[in-house]
């Protein structure tokens, strides 16, 4: 078969592999939700709405108004994915943001897989086409990422940081100084517009990744040849985003760090030999105490935890897997936060994370995902292995640049080119023996085949108030009035934005789920969700006990300020609430007789 057609397939089968793990939710996106995280899925589906609302209505692609009115939400602080969101707005306006959720789902392994395939053979870092499969096919559906398919696509959709690093590697080359560096700067500012932490992990790794991989007296050369097209990478990037990042840190509704909350969710260091519930051999009563659904990022497995070692001193000669190995350790350690945590339990031991944690960016990342890089540095370190030790036969550069065009040149300071430090069996053309291929491919079959991952399961769709699905909304609420869900909370406000997206956002919402500032913090750190005036507090309770309060004037008059704060037109309440008539008996008295029309009752304020 042509190079060609074995790519193709190559390509198809990542696909065919991204569909299997999502068919659940494609048998029915529009009615099914992701069952381990939908509150995740409902602000996706949130942003990929309003983004399509950009080609209808105007609107603002990095604030927003319409959630959690009356402040509006910082979108360039929030996860707003318009790298994604944008290009497949037409699918959006088409089928709907459930639809377009599971497309970017599924695609974020695939291409993930994709990209590191054929980074693998571009930048010769292995020679044979098996390698760079399996080892792509790690970076894309490791237990990892499988977990951060959960709700995740922007952190699980890493096509871009193969080639991000490629662009990278390809600065030694000679000339085309501009080319390169404005080829970087737009896969930089790409990367920008679907998740800055994971472009902020990766830029981290890759420097530790170097530090070790090149000798001292290979830095300065490298840094004079690089550093050309790196400051016009600086320059492009940095006009293009220098307002958005403005925005994002300085703007309304800017930030400044993760609640101190969030610094506590570390990798556990049990996790590390366990298996992830989404492995076949996965066991959630085993390992829920170690880690939620969407975060299990250092879940490796015993078998593949005792065979890295052995494969890094197998390869200790090959600076590239040397360096690879190095790192991983390094952000495994990192993971594990400032304070380690065995088994669910803290222990009394300090993780170097603790000198990091309140530095600028540092402290808006959340610990567990340090662990994300873990991921490629070992899905590049098995595709080494494999192409070293498995592989049998030599394969020449030649045939490994015609594996990715016909017409491609050799990469210039590939990890491939580098001179070994002695001579390599491989490089003498001495592949290993058939026993010894036979037993390291034993050993990565038993590393391996407990992690092949189970399809992602979900539940029914909360189905929205016929007020909403039917139409009849439109008789009752104005359009872009501001909507007060009652009786106000967590769930409320999710369910606030389910009924937005199936309206396409015609109306505001006070309250949701987003990252703002804590107006109680004098540092202004995030917190998530909107601030609960008293209002909502009162009338929580009384969805919680069933109980109708007795109130008096001073609580009427605090429910006017609230409806005056959040410049309230319609107050909602479905009636599907468990406790809807103790709730709605406290709204009468403090908004006064609402009207039932169709499942929900209406107050107009």
């Amino acid at each position: 078969m042509k190079t060609g057609g074995k790519n193709a397939l190559v390509v198809v089968s990542y696909v065919v592999f991204s569909v299997v793990l999502f068919h659940h939710l494609w048998a029915a996106p529009q009615t099914r939700m992701l069952a381990d995280n939908n509150q995740d899925q409902v602000f996706f589906e949130w942003v990929l709405t309003h983004a399509a609302r950009l080609f209808t209505h105007g609107d603002s692609p990095i604030l927003t108004d319409q959630l959690n009115a009356p402040l509006g939400v910082n979108l360039m602080a929030n996860t707003s994915i318009l790298g994604l969101a944008l290009p497949l707005a037409p699918i959006t306006l088409l089928f709907g943001a459930p639809v377009t959720f599971a497309l970017i789902s599924t695609i974020a392994p695939a291409a993930t897989a994709i990209a590191w395939f054929f980074m693998l053979l571009r930048c010769e870092v292995v020679r044979s086409r098996t390698a760079a499969y399996l080892g792509a096919l790690f970076c894309g559906f490791g237990p990892a990422m499988v977990s951060q398919t959960t709700g995740h696509p922007n952190i699980a959709g890493q096509f871009m940081i193969p080639l991000i690093l490629c662009a990278v590697f390809r600065m030694r080359e000679p000339g085309n100084t501009v080319r390169k560096g404005l080829v970087l700067a737009g896969l930089v500012v790409y990367q920008c517009f679907i998740n800055e932490e994971v472009l902020f992990l990766a830029a981290f790794a890759l420097l530790v990744f170097l530090l070790v991989f090149l000798r001292p007296s290979e830095m300065l050369p490298a840094a004079r040849a690089a550093l050309p097209a790196l400051g016009v990478t600086a320059l492009a990037a940095g006009a293009v985003m220098a307002y958005p990042l403005w925005h994002q840190f300085a703007g309304p509704q800017a930030y400044h760090g993760l609640p101190d909350f969030v610094h506590g969710f570390s990798a556990d260091f049990a996790g590390f030999y366990n298996f992830s519930r989404r492995s076949i051999l996965g066991d959630v009563t085993q390992i829920d105490k170690l880690g939620g659904p969407t975060e299990e990022n250092t879940f490796f497995g015993w078998p593949l935890l005792l065979l890295l070692p052995a494969a890094a001193a197998a390869l200790w000669h090959h600076r590239a897997a040397r360096a690879l190995f190095v790192t991983a350790v390094v952000f495994a350690a990192l993971s594990l936060g400032p304070v380690v945590r065995y088994k669910g339990e803290e222990t009394t031991w300090h993780g170097p994370w603790r000198f990091l944690v309140d530095l600028p960016l540092f402290d808006s990342v959340v610990p567990t995902r340090v662990a994300l890089v873990v991921t490629p540095l070992v899905g590049v370190l098995l595709a080494i292995l494999v192409d070293r030790f498995i592989v049998a036969g030599p394969v020449t550069r030649t045939e490994t640049a015609q594996a990715v065009a016909a017409d491609a040149p050799p990469v210039e300071g590939s990890f491939a080119a580098e001179p070994p430090v002695e001579p390599r069996r491989d490089e003498d053309d001495e592949p290993l023996p058939a026993a010894g291929r036979w037993l390291w491919t034993a050993a990565l079959a038993m590393a391996l085949l407990p992690l092949i991952p189970t399809p992602q399961p979900t539940n029914e769709r909360p189905a929205a108030p016929i007020f909403f699905s039917s139409g009849v909304w439109r008789q009752h609420v104005p359009e872009q009035a501001t909507v007060v869900v009652i009786p106000g909370g967590w769930w409320e406000g999710l369910d606030a934005m389910r009924w937005s997206v199936d309206t396409r956002i015609n109306f505001k919402i006070a309250g949701g789920y987003f990252l703002a500032p804590d107006p109680n913090d004098p540092e202004h750190k995030a917190m998530f969700g909107p601030t609960y005036p008293q209002t909502w507090s009162l009338l929580g309770q009384v969805g919680t006990d069933g109980v109708v309060p007795q109130l008096g004037p001073e609580y009427v008059a605090q429910a006017k300020a609230d409806l005056a704060y959040w410049k309230a037109d319609r107050i909602i309440l479905a009636d599907g609430h468990g406790n809807s008539d103790a709730i709605r008996q406290t709204a009468d008295m403090l908004f006064g007789p609402g009207e039932h029309v169709v499942d929900v009752w209406v107050w107009k304020v």
